[in-house]
């Protein structure tokens, strides 16, 4: 098959769970005999054109300075030349992600007359609008987006599909759960010579529906019984300085290490030298991380929201707290952390379930037969 995926952006320029799971479903697709080109914005200094593990990544429309950060021309911008670049080229199935991709994905795959998925990570509800913005319209933007009669929609998660039928009344046949994944042999590939101790780590932009705050203020709290706790911040967003004042202010500078962006393998090594991740976010779609930890052996402790539930098992591989209970969240990683027998059998038991579900070589599998149904 020629396979055309559509994104905001890609691996290695910008570090998301999302970019994550295109960079894994499309190389291996590629190892399988497949075509696959990959659509996404231009980042200002990277090549238009590049070849990453055989996957054909076309960088198009405005030159982005700092991705994430866009304005509404630039999603314009990008929406015209995707759907250009798709109306200029014969692939057998588009797939494209949310939410900008969506709008050029879809209709110029329906001018061609070819298949064209739609994959959902996660969308909006009306207690956690993610799409404050634009006065408004970027929330109406998503509602329309989703209602759109893409052959097949591919979401992330059940807790996902169970909003967009909920929430946006689109029709249960249409839609396909389809789990992240981790690359468990390569991540069993890589050694450390020792774990770090009373370490709790965080990987994950720092994006106001993160609140990495609230884990700052725990590690306040965390510090009074145990004074050499460490927490390492991985990561990089908005929220940076913010979180370096809050930091400074409660005087955690020994405690707390901003790491930023570093590269994929750094981010499995930290976690697996860590005792505890942890993952403050009120919103999710799945939650890639927390699949990583359990590939690392190490538990985790989240905020009981969207589609963690599917990774997490409350007590077997970690715990799940009430949404910004820090008190809860506190008390949670210090159990673990205080009691190395639970953070070894709930590691060992995150390990058993990241192998059993989270394989991508599975994934894909599901993924290609979608395609050529």
């Amino acid at each position: 098959m020629r396979i055309c995926i559509v994104s905001d952006f890609f691996i290695p320029h910008y570090n998301g769970g999302g970019e994550r799971r295109y960079y894994e479903i499309a190389r291996r697709m590629v190892e399988k005999g497949h075509s696959v080109d990959l659509v996404c914005m231009r980042i200002q200094g990277v090549n238009s054109r590049e070849i990453i593990d055989g996957i054909n990544i076309h960088h198009i429309g405005p030159a982005i300075r700092k991705p994430p950060y866009r304005n509404v021309f630039d999603f314009i911008y990008f929406i015209l030349s995707a759907f250009w670049w798709i109306i200029s080229h014969d692939y057998d199935v588009i797939d494209a992600q949310t939410y900008v991709p969506l709008v050029p994905g879809f209709f110029a795959a329906k001018i061609k007359g070819k298949k064209v998925i739609g994959t959902i990570h996660d969308v909006s509800s009306p207690e956690q609008d993610q799409w404050l913005i634009l006065f408004g319209l970027a929330s109406i933007f998503e509602k329309i987006l989703v209602k759109l009669p893409f052959n097949k929609i591919i979401t992330v998660s059940k807790s996902t599909k169970k909003a967009l039928i909920e929430n946006y009344h689109v029709n249960p046949e249409r839609i396909q759960v389809v789990h992240n994944g981790v690359d468990l042999e390569w991540i069993d590939s890589l050694e450390i010579d020792e774990k770090y101790e009373n370490s709790i780590i965080y990987v994950g932009r720092l994006a106001p529906h993160k609140h990495v705050d609230d884990l700052i203020r725990s590690v306040k709290f965390l510090k009074e019984g145990l004074p050499n706790i460490k927490l390492r911040i991985v990561g990089d967003g908005v929220e940076r300085e913010s979180l370096i004042k809050l930091v400074k202010d409660f005087k955690l500078d020994k405690n707390i290490e901003f790491l930023g962006e570093i590269d994929y393998t750094d981010v499995i090594l930290e976690m697996k030298k860590s005792n505890v991740l942890a993952l403050p976010s009120t919103r999710e779609g799945f939650g890639m991380v927390l699949a990583e930890a359990g590939a690392c052996r190490i538990p985790v402790v989240t905020y009981n929201v969207g589609g963690v539930v599917e990774v997490v098992e409350d007590g077997k591989n970690g715990f799940l707290v009430e949404p910004r209970d820090i008190r809860a969240m506190t008390e949670k990683i210090h159990f673990l952390i205080s009691s190395n027998n639970s953070m070894k059998e709930m590691g060992d038991y995150g390990y058993r379930k990241v192998n059993s579900l989270f394989q991508w070589d599975k994934i894909v599998q599901h993924i290609i037969g979608l395609y050529s149904d």
